[in-house]
């Protein structure tokens, strides 16, 4: 059972125990509704029965004693007198309108008055002789003559004789009940008999007992009247078996019928009281309450499954959607009662590979990080947004607006603890100023690259009690060169050479202390040359693009650097200058690796005269009027030949990357993407997707691999944006893909 429960789907199983959960208190609910309804529709037909039964013994009680009322009214009726009707025959026609009188409801037949020792008879309708009456007109078969007249002169008290077939002159016969009244009543030498004439049929008629039985017994237990006449009334035991002292409410079967049978004894006139219903009848309203409730329990058991099933549905499609997913990354169908086993697996699969690849980025992070700070230094990034959008991967971030850079001298016997220093300083970071490390082609030297949000005065006092700390730390005389603070990161470069310049500055300021850049000289005697009227000369010769005319002016500017008399650093910060506008114009003209051809801002920092600076600055003019002077290829298409070659190779590489391929062939990122745009109308990035997917295409038609596998065959990082990025070029999912070319 419980192995076949596995078996179903998970849907199912959950489905299954949600509607169990939901019908077990519907089923207590409805057990206990279902009692608590019987108990009150029982009592109820109960106290029903009970009225009736108090309904037919007030009816018959109340009959018996207006019988008597009117027996005894006889008594002072002048008219009726034993010595009027003797003498007096108009006295009879007037006494048999009183007792016409007498008739009060449809269940009296006739009411007539015997006067003792006469032989006649005065009732409601004529004038009987005693003898024709019982012998002529009312022929009761169980009441003979000789009874009837000993009956008539003889009793001394009332007497109500059962109902029995009498047969009437000229009429059916009918059933009739007699009762006899001694007058006057209650006397030991009564004078007269009064006869009443009963009809059983509308004794009981008013009472609503149909298809059952209304019956009175008097103190012998014989039926005096019954609604329905029927053969079990004849039956000697059928007293007993209704009235047999147990309880007043009982079953009785008679004649394979089952009837509630209820009895009541009158304690006014000695008679008992029955009514006997079909148990049919009676349960009718509780089963059709039982329909109803029952009814009731299953519509809502139903809506209440309608409903489960749909929040079912709706609370499983993620499940459903995440099944998907995992059928997609696997390549395989799962088994739908081991869902969550699956995903559990895969989920884990992912997790030891995404450890996996975060061990490998880990290992990279040192290498990225390192390139990234030489890119900074080199102003290869215009925008800060720029540069934060290629480190966030491997958590490199400059948050602040202004960058500046730190750089630390000490002795050369303290290298050894060069990864303490760097440990320290690193523990002061935080807040609004961060920092990183970048290595310094100077063992003794120590460089940080650091973004601030902080005001001046606060900048110069986090600088000064770092260096008071770790001149604590490490007794041992460390000196800080500190650049000035830019807006635009492209100026780290800048800023680079102002801490190289402070830092060289020790022996005038002291080398065990912090230098800033803006308290130095450093641009005595630049008033005979002016920068930015070099760099403004430089610019329009470098727009008009004449190889000799720049060659010149940058000849011109090196002689009048040597005799102005320039200090380093302003040489430096000049030469800078001017090779980042060749590089900015080799960038527009499309000169292919002009950037890499180029020197940067720590090879500068090398140069310690003027001669050298010039030197360097006339080298690098040559190297961009060569750019100029070039000419293009017979082919323009050559290099993008080789380009999307060295893609289609490489692409699947885990580590490969527009940087590499740009390192690859000497051009910068910007010149590339540029280039590759301009060759092939899209994008280098949208070429790469299209060789990637085309090959993970191939690999779903001919290799049975798993989507992941396939994700790290073509150079993926993550399966999700993979299936993302086939479903967007392709049109449908990797799995689906599959099985369509199978």
């Amino acid at each position: 059972m419980k192995a076949a429960i596995n078996q179903l789907p998970v849907f199912y199983r959950y489905l299954f125990s949600y509607m169990a959960l939901f019908l077990l208190p519907l089923l207590v609910l409805g057990v206990t509704g279902y009692h608590q309804l019987v108990h009150i529709v029982g009592d109820d037909v109960e106290r029903n029965n009970q009225a009736l039964l108090q309904d037919l013994q007030d009816g018959m009680d109340q009959k018996m004693i207006l019988l008597n009322r009117i027996a005894g009214q006889l008594e002072s009726v002048s008219e009726l007198s034993p010595y009027v009707l003797t003498h007096d025959y108009y006295n009879v026609y007037q006494g048999k309108k009183v007792l016409e009188s007498k008739v009060v409801d449809e269940s009296v037949r006739e009411v007539a008055l015997h006067i003792r020792g006469t032989d006649f008879l005065l009732s409601s309708t004529s004038i009987y002789k005693v003898n024709s009456f019982i012998d002529e007109f009312y022929q009761y078969k169980q009441w003979t003559s000789a009874q009837f007249n000993d009956d008539l002169n003889r009793l001394t008290t009332p007497q109500l004789r059962p109902a029995e077939d009498v047969s009437i002159s000229g009429l059916p016969n009918q059933r009739l009940v007699t009762y006899i009244v001694p007058i006057p009543i209650n006397s030991l030498h009564p004078y007269g008999t009064v006869l009443f004439i009963l009809k059983e049929n509308e004794l009981l008629k008013s009472l609503p007992v149909a298809g059952g039985n209304a019956i009175v017994f008097d103190r012998e237990g014989r039926v005096l009247a019954a609604q329905t006449p029927t053969d079990y009334l004849h039956d000697p035991g059928f007293f007993g078996k209704i009235v047999n002292g147990k309880a007043k409410y009982q079953d009785v079967t008679i004649q394979h019928i089952t009837y509630a049978a209820s009895y009541k004894k009158s304690d006014k006139s000695g008679f008992t009281y029955v009514t006997m219903l079909p148990k049919s009848t009676l349960v009718a309203p509780i089963n059709r309450a039982i329909w109803q409730w029952g009814s009731w329990m299953a519509a809502i058991f139903l809506a209440g499954c309608v409903l489960v099933y749909v929040l079912m549905i709706f609370n499983y499609n993620p499940v459903k959607r995440l099944a998907a997913l995992v059928e997609t990354i696997r390549g395989q169908s799962l088994r739908r009662a081991n869902v969550f086993e699956m995903i559990g697996n895969v989920i884990h699969d992912m997790a030891d590979s995404n450890r996996s690849l975060g061990l490998k980025l880990e290992a990279n992070r040192s290498a990225v990080m390192e390139h990234l700070l030489a890119s900074i230094l080199k102003g290869e990034f215009t925008s800060v947004e720029a540069l934060n959008e290629q480190g966030k991967e491997i958590g490199f971030l400059l948050p602040y607006s202004e960058t500046a850079v730190l750089m630390l001298e000490f002795p050369a016997s303290f290298v050894p603890m060069k990864g303490r220093l760097h440990e320290e300083v690193d523990a002061w970071f935080g807040g609004q100023i961060v920092g990183y490390r970048k290595e310094s082609l100077e063992e003794r030297r120590m460089l940080f690259i650091i973004s601030s949000a902080c005001s001046p005065e606060a900048w110069r006092e986090w600088l000064n009690q770092m260096h008071e700390h770790l001149t604590a730390v490490f007794q041992a005389p460390i000196t800080m060169g500190v650049g000035n603070r830019y807006a635009e990161v492209v100026q780290a470069g800048r800023s680079y050479l102002e801490a190289s310049t402070a830092i060289d500055y020790k022996l005038i300021k002291g080398n065990q202390r912090v230098i800033f850049f803006d308290e130095l000289l450093v641009y005595d005697h630049a008033d005979l040359l002016s920068p930015r009227r070099v760099l403004e000369d430089l610019e329009i010769v470098l727009q008009h693009g004449n190889a000799g005319r720049v060659a010149e002016t940058v000849h011109q500017i090196g002689m009048r650097m040597k005799q102005s008399g320039l200090t380093l650093f302003v040489a430096r910060e000049l030469c800078y200058d001017m090779i980042r506008k060749f590089i900015a114009y080799a960038d527009k003209r499309n000169s292919g690796g002009a950037t890499t051809s180029f020197p940067d801002v720590l090879t500068l920092t090398e140069y310690m005269t003027l001669d050298e600076i010039v030197d360097l600055l006339t080298t690098a003019c040559a190297t961009y009027c060569d750019l100029l002077e070039s000419k293009k290829p017979a082919n323009p298409s050559a290099l993008i030949q080789q380009i999307t070659q060295y893609i289609s190779r490489h692409c699947g590489e885990y580590d490969f990357s527009v940087q590499r391929i740009a390192e690859h062939f000497s051009l910068s990122l910007s010149y590339l993407s540029r280039y590759f745009k301009e060759q092939t109308g899209r994008t280098i990035m949208d070429y790469m997707n299209e060789v990637r997917i085309d090959h993970a295409k191939r690999l779903l038609k001919a290799e049975d691999y798993s989507v992941k596998d396939i994700v790290q065959q073509i150079g993926y990082s993550d399966v999700s944006s993979f299936i993302r990025k086939f479903k967007q070029t392709v049109g449908v999912t990797p799995g689906e893909y599959r099985k369509q070319h199978r």
